[in-house]
């Protein structure tokens, strides 16, 4: 059973349940504009809470397995075993019976909620009442590679037209297709503007990384104010984030000397190194190029390949931070069933100081003694093949 003084609303959270609720009346649709650290987990909560009343099931999409080792305490701590976790990292037993517990007809288990990645939404749901799909703007809840390819946003909002239920999308930074069409009046719009408890936004520095370089204070692929500000943390007892986006991984070209990046003479994105066929492809219409022995732009030489990943962010920080316990998140460290739960532990319990990764360190999670969050190559992803980087 739910407990009577289930969460404590702000005032401010209190009015976006309120838009959010008044929204619904009228649409299927809600878009949930919520600052980083507002507090929108509080609101699902009270909204879950709402939807069991009535008798009906809720669907809780994240978009990385590594949110749900984090979340599903806080759940547990309100509703106990009506939560039911389904992922691709689970064993044909475990999946077999949230599969079969979601058809009431099938099995004593009953999850009133189940919490998951993108191939959640194709579970038997018999009675869905709501859809939460969290951080919506995530690239993650779209499959390309094995089929079937499918946006589980998308797939979500036609799931709930087939049951009658709402479809709260949740983000700090709506993708543009779910902002426009909020915008034009076909999905609802809610705000959560203040950030819980009256936390403070974070300062955010950007660093010239071709002045640091002229200046020659640049170590590896670190600024020397990054590398200042994670020393500090550590002296101080606190923690540090590492992002490296993977997308930035694959090899781009581009000028030193006055920054120019190759472009799709048709499409206008960047164009792509491959080494294979060594040639600058584009990824849309599949235009391609030899690689240009000089600039176009500046008539110069200094042409180099751009791009590096986690493991050698990981590499180079032991060697710079050799005292510091470093650790790193990506495909590669978390292929087991229970590396990310392993990982998120540690981090903490304050058995590491930096945590490196890929997108999956950036997806919402929640820690107390992160004081500082760097943003590696952070332009890489303004030269990547996709329109929403233009």
């Amino acid at each position: 059973s739910v407990p009577d003084d289930m969460v404590q609303l702000s005032p401010h959270q209190q009015e976006a349940y309120d838009m959010i609720l008044k929204e619904m009346l009228e649409q299927r649709v809600v878009l949930l504009h919520g600052v980083t650290s507002g507090g929108k987990t509080e609101v699902y909560i009270r909204l879950m809470e709402r939807v069991l009343a009535e008798g009906k099931q809720v669907l809780y999409l994240l978009p990385e397995i590594a949110l749900t080792t984090q979340i599903i305490h806080r759940l547990q701590k309100y509703f106990g075993d009506r939560v039911g976790i389904y992922h691709s990292r689970f064993g044909k037993n475990e999946q077999a019976e949230v599969w079969l517990g979601l058809n009431s007809n099938k099995a004593g288990y009953q999850p009133g909620i189940i919490l998951g990645p993108r191939s959640a939404v194709f579970l038997p749901f018999d009675n869905l009442g709501l859809i939460i799909v969290d951080e919506e703007h995530d690239a993650s809840y779209k499959q390309f590679d094995p089929g079937p390819r499918y946006n589980a946003r998308d797939a979500a909002i036609y799931l709930a037209s087939l049951h009658g239920a709402k479809v709260l999308l949740g983000s700090a930074t709506p993708s543009i297709e779910t902002f426009y069409n909020s915008s034009m009046g076909k999905y609802g719009f809610a705000t959560l503007t203040e950030r819980y408890s009256g936390i403070k936004m974070p300062e955010i520095l950007v660093v010239d990384m071709g002045d640091q370089q002229r200046r020659r204070l640049i170590k590896s692929h670190f600024s020397s104010v990054l590398l200042n500000e994670i020393t500090e943390a550590i002296k101080e007892k606190k923690q540090s984030i590492l992002f490296q986006n993977r997308r930035g991984f694959s090899l781009r070209l581009e000028c030193d000397t006055c920054h120019w990046v190759p472009e799709c003479k048709h499409c206008d994105v960047t164009l792509t190194y491959h080494k294979k066929s060594e040639l600058l492809k584009c990824h849309y219409c599949g235009y391609s190029t030899s690689v240009p022995p000089i600039c176009p732009d500046c008539r110069g030489t200094n042409l180099k390949m751009k791009g590096f990943g986690t493991e050698k962010v990981e590499e180079e920080l032991a060697i710079l931070l050799p005292t510091a316990k470093i650790d790193r998140m990506d495909f590669d460290t978390t292929r087991s069933k229970n590396a990310f739960q392993r990982i998120l532990q540690k981090f903490e319990d304050r058995q590491t100081d930096v945590l490196t990764g890929t997108q999956m360190v950036t997806k919402g999670l929640d820690f107390d003694h992160v004081h500082v969050v760097g943003i590696l190559s952070a332009d890489s992803m303004l030269s990547y093949p996709d329109f929403r980087a233009h």
